[in-house]
């Protein structure tokens, strides 16, 4: 605690201490009578106003409009850590641009994309743990370290919308360590957010503020000691065991749904004020912190250029036949799709943003090929919940055109309105209208370019085999438009790569019988998967996919050199660099993506993903240009959730490090040994470990030699239960019982050993 914050503390009454431990006037930690100004946090940089799309910002309107850089679905797509840091730190110079000096803002968002149908996945980073919170701690760094704080939300297992302040998440212990907390604990320990937000849910059947479970995860395991800010209004009539839990200093809601019930509670033993004492400690230091930030004045063209850079550098080339790039000069071109003049750039509910100015794919294609044909080809209807029947007579339209069209680029995706906060995606179809453009227009004896615009995947698969080209350039921001153009006509590169996984059909997804559901009759919603979200899950039932995670295409080539180790054996101690030569072998810059992962051979938990990734890195060359990635591995890399211990833990043995562009076979380059020593034990034996494991370990057979006598381990090995299939699977404790006869062990030898094993 500093000076200044116990000197405050020490002045305050114990009225003012509960009305601090929520939201007053639109800020955080405001004291009129002490002229403290407190923190003033919001969603986007300039507030809540842009909630929701309200068309293009008027000029001269006197309000501050904030450039809409790419949404963080979008953003991950890049694997790009220095972008995102760069990105972070244009929000901080837009919220210090903005009147009202925004310096508290609730973002990133590092929830794992459990299910394609999560409204709010353009928000969210990727369906890997790794990716997300590596690329969520650098997105705050770039924040923090120019004046404002950073919020990373929504913890924990808030992985849908339908229902969200009220479901009950049940997930395993291992699930919960290894894919939904793990971003969390990357991001907390790599950005060192100010602040975290939980999430409205319930995590098995206990509100997660409330829970002290997930608080200790928080607060003791990851080592989290800022604030916790809760969800808008999500304290229940838990606000008392919030408290106590630790887990929320802040409750976001207005002062007078809050403090009221705390001032009692604090009156009468409920909560301690030394409970009180400590959330506003971390709270006022935050303030403190925020105090030093002073207006900034912002350069809004440059930013909107910047804007515009990130998303080149953000978009995907899903397939390319060789159509593109397109050369400048095109003679029958024809745009299709009203999305071409009405882009699709950010989600709806607190992740919008209206943005500082709205380039369109129509304007900047026709800046490039002035006599550009266009057709609308499909309605687009801003509503909720959206609905775009297909119009028999602008299918027309568009096919007579596309007839007489050499190249027809067709923008497609979802419209505003079918991804945001509060709903959930029905499916992962295209609208009505768009499916039934692009049936007729495969008719056509044209080029066919598909650009996709979307904060999570969509089924496209039945027309992959017909299109030359499929760009997706997600939810790009405001300047996603002159983005897809340039990389269309080859005046960028596509610089990015898939941060989930894109299927055949939906019926394949992991989630798609244990996601949402009638909750008014069954609030529980079953993470049945396990640990097996997006590639994972793929990868171990053996289901094709149409694009695999980590994928996408260049306009150059590469020639990636055989990986050289620092080391062959790993210790707990010890790291491991991976250093892979990467040549660009074409006659244009480009950029390569180099991923690591990561799989156990014959593990002691026989349901280990196929490999999981657990480093990555990005390098950009020009022509001829040889570069290097590197990447590190640190103990935490090797370890796994063992639910038996309670712990993660470093186990014994071989391991392959799987070095590639993507996560698919195909793409895997090298596979490298790697053996690790002076690890953990992989399980706890008890008296109900089955009686099988003990007979295959070696450990047991030395200790009954050194310490029993010796028809005792002549009897343990498997042709002496061959006979009945019942007996291996014993537990343990029945060599105590006659079943062979006479009791094998007494129950002091028995516990003798069972002790021995677990040293």
């Amino acid at each position: 605690m500093s000076e200044k914050t116990r000197a405050i503390l020490a002045e305050l009454t114990l009225e003012e201490k509960c009305e601090l431990c929520a939201q007053a006037d639109g800020s955080f930690g405001r004291i009129p009578r002490m002229d403290l100004p407190g923190s003033v946090p919001r969603d986007n940089p300039r507030g809540g106003a842009d909630y929701f799309r309200s068309g293009r910002p008027v000029e001269g309107d006197g309000q501050y409009h904030p450039v809409a850089f790419p949404s963080d679905a979008c953003l991950a797509m890049s694997w790009d850590e220095k972008l995102a840091k760069e990105t972070g730190a244009h929000f901080a110079e837009e919220c210090r641009a903005n009147p009202t000096l925004v310096n508290w803002l609730f973002r990133p968002g590092v929830n794992i994309k459990r299910s394609y149908l999560c409204g709010r996945n353009f928000e969210y980073f990727s369906e890997d743990p790794v990716l997300a919170g590596e690329m969520a701690g650098s997105y705050i760094q770039g924040l923090q370290q120019n004046g404002v704080a950073a919020t990373l939300k929504h913890y924990v297992c808030n992985n849908q919308e339908f229902e969200r302040m009220t479901t009950n998440s049940v997930v395993s212990e291992r699930a919960l360590q290894e894919v939904y907390q793990r971003p969390f604990e990357i991001a907390i320990h790599k950005g060192r957010p100010l602040s975290v937000m939980s999430s409205y849910n319930q995590v098995n059947g206990e509100w997660v503020n409330s829970n002290q479970h997930i608080c200790d995860l928080l607060r003791k395991q990851i080592g989290f000691d800022g604030v916790v800010v809760s969800d808008f209004a999500a304290i229940h009539h838990n606000k008392v065991a919030a408290h106590n839990a630790g887990m929320m200093d802040i409750e976001l809601a207005p002062v007078s749904i809050h403090s009221g019930e705390l001032l009692e509670a604090v009156r009468d033993g409920r909560v301690k004020e030394e409970t009180l004492d400590a959330g506003l400690e971390r709270v006022l230091d935050l303030v403190d912190q925020l105090y030093a930030t002073t207006p900034v004045e912002a350069d809004m063209e440059e930013l909107h250029e910047e804007a515009r850079r990130a998303a080149e550098q953000c978009i995907v080339l899903l397939q390319n036949d060789g159509t593109l790039p397109l050369a400048e000069k095109q003679e029958r071109l024809l745009v299709v799709g009203r999305l071409a003049e009405n882009p699709s750039y950010m989600g709806g509910g607190s992740g919008h943003m209206n943005g500082y100015r709205i380039d369109t794919y129509l304007d900047a294609i026709r800046a490039l090929v002035p006599d550009a044909a266009y057709a609308p080809g499909y309605p687009l209807i801003e509503d909720f919940p959206p609905k775009e029947p297909a119009d028999p007579a602008l299918i027309r339209e568009a096919v007579e055109a596309a007839k007489q069209a050499e190249t027809v680029i067709v923008f497609a995706g979802l419209g505003y309105c079918y991804e945001s906060e509060g709903y959930d995606r029905d499916n992962i179809q295209l609208p009505e209208g768009q499916r039934e453009l692009l049936d007729a227009l495969m008719q056509v004896d044209a080029r066919i370019i598909l650009v996709l615009s979307c904060g999570s995947v969509l089924d496209i698969s039945r027309w992959t085999d017909r299109v030359s080209a499929v760009v997706y350039n997600s939810l790009g921001g405001e300047s996603v438009a002159p983005a897809t153009v340039n990389v269309l006509f080859g005046k960028a590169e596509p610089g990015g790569r898939l941060a989930e996984t894109w299927p055949v059909c939906e019926e394949h997804g992991p989630t798609y019988i244990n996601f949402t559901g009638a909750c008014q009759d069954m609030q529980d919603v079953v993470y049945g998967e396990g640990i097996y979200v997006g590639y994972r899950w793929y990868e171990k039932r053996k289901l094709p996919v149409l694009y695999p995670f980590g994928h996408g295409l260049s306009y150059t080539s590469f020639e990636i050199g055989k990986p050289v180790l620092s080391t062959r054996n790993m210790t707990p101690e010890g790291s491991l660099t991976v250093t892979v030569p990467v040549t660009n072998t074409g006659d244009r810059a480009g950029s390569q993506v180099i991923q690591l992962y990561l799989s156990h051979i014959e593990g002691s938990i026989c349901d280990h993903p196929v490999k999981e990734l657990k480093a990555f890195a990005k390098v950009t060359l020009a022509p001829g240009e040889t570069g290097e990635a590197v990447m590190t591995l640190q103990r935490r890399d090797f370890e796994f959730f063992a639910p038996a211990q309670d712990t993660w833990i470093l186990e014994d043995g071989a391991y392959t490090l799987h070095i590639g562009t993507s996560s698919a076979a195909e793409d895997i380059l090298y596979n490298e040994l790697v053996m690790v020593s002076g690890g953990d034990k992989p399980f706890i034996y008890t008296e109900m470990t089955p009686l099988a494991w003990f007979i295959a370990s070696e450990k047991y057979h030395k200790i009954l030699q050194e310490n029993l006598p010796p028809e005792v381990d002549q009897m343990m090995n498997q042709d002496t239960f061959e006979w009945c299939c019942l007996c291996v699977p014993l537990p343990y404790y029945k060599v105590t019982e006659p079943f062979l006869g006479a009791p094998m062990m007494t129950p002091e030898q028995a516990e003798f050993v069972l002790k021995k094993m677990n040293e």
